[in-house]
């Protein structure tokens, strides 16, 4: 799904709480991290909030000044040790108790402009593979090669907290051009890495990324869900469709209502509601769909299952007929033929 980044003239931000794993990590290698906090023109005081903003620009000084401090350029494959489960405020929480890795994928695609609004994600699947792909946006002024690393090695690190320590991709591509030494990288990843590409991305095998998990529990990770969309659009982050999205969601169970309605709960008219989704490259209905179908996924893999009449109420559905009808034409097969 389409985030807004950020707008021309205005400078993209990373999430505070990101920024202060780094922080720690230098600290425990006893690199003097205050001063290279204030090197790179932020202070304690700025990292003390959690869910604050920094300058992209800021935290790329500090990751680059933090690697000539540790003098190892694989560091971003290990800082994010010192992450938390609420680094990343619920979506880490979200992540977890996704009913699949490749769920807990596309909470992080749909959320990332969270950490940062500086590159853009896209999560293409196709029969066989799912490859989840990062484009910064103005890759000369951030972020630094090493932060991208970090939140490949990150979400890497939490898929094997839960498939275990063997997990890994069947492919790495890294913008990072001839490095010293390429045995560090090859390590972590347990799979063929390609330096110098154009973006950054991960292949994982679709099959196993579909297994369902055993501590799944989607009530969860649609609460934490709504706790992001929430941060997100009070800092007015998330892209209209985000924040659409986040009405749907919440609004759906007492019926679908048309684009006038949402358009005006977010403060603008329906013709400029339809621009905005426009130059995102969605549409109303789009978004509608794909949000239902979203939804629908979610609840039919729940165990216990919910009746198909619950399903299609909570969904906004008139009966169960129209539920099924909209089902199938969106996947190609019926609702109880996907459950089974």
């Amino acid at each position: 799904m389409p985030h807004r980044q950020a707008e021309p003239g205005q400078a993209p931000t990373v999430l505070c709480s990101w920024t202060k794993v780094l922080v720690l990590a230098l600290r425990d290698h006893g690199c003097d991290a205050d001063a290279l906090v204030a090197g790179a023109g932020l202070s304690l005081d700025q990292l003390a909030a959690p869910d604050a903003r920094l300058p992209l620009a800021a935290t790329t000084d500090l990751w680059r000044e933090g690697v000539r401090a540790v003098g190892d350029e694989s560091l971003g494959l290990w800082v994010p040790r010192y992450s938390s489960q609420t680094t990343f405020h619920a979506l880490g929480y979200a992540f977890m108790a996704s009913s699949t890795l490749l769920e807990a994928l596309r909470r992080v695609a749909r959320f990332n402009v969270m950490v940062s609004d500086a590159a853009r994600v896209e999560l293409h699947c196709d029969d066989r593979s799912v490859t989840m792909s990062w484009y910064p946006l103005a890759p000369e002024l951030g972020p630094a090669l090493e932060a991208m690393e970090a939140i490949l090695s990150l979400i890497l690190r939490s898929c094997r907290k839960i498939k275990g320590r063997d997990f890994a991709p069947e492919a790495v591509e890294l913008m990072r051009g001839a490095c010293r030494d390429e045995q560090p990288f090859l390590e972590f990843f347990r799979a063929p890495v390609a330096f110098g590409a154009p973006r950054y991305s991960m292949r994982f095998e679709r099959a196993t990324l579909e297994q369902a998990l055993e501590w799944g529990n989607e009530d969860l990770a649609r609460s934490n869900d709504r706790v992001v969309e929430d941060y997100l659009q009070r800092l007015e982050l998330g892209s209209v469709a985000t924040r659409l999205r986040g009405l749907l969601v919440r609004e759906l169970p007492g019926g679908a209502q048309g684009h006038e309605h949402y358009a005006r709960a977010l403060g603008m008219s329906g013709r400029s509601l339809q621009r905005k989704l426009s130059a995102e490259g969605t549409s109303f209905n789009q978004l509608l769909n794909d949000t239902r179908l979203e939804l629908a996924r979610a609840y039919l893999g729940q165990e216990p299952r919910q009746s198909l009449t619950e399903i299609a109420f909570l969904l906004g559905f008139a009966d169960t007929s129209s539920f099924s009808r909209a089902f199938h034409r969106w996947t190609g097969v019926s609702p109880g033929a996907y459950a089974s």
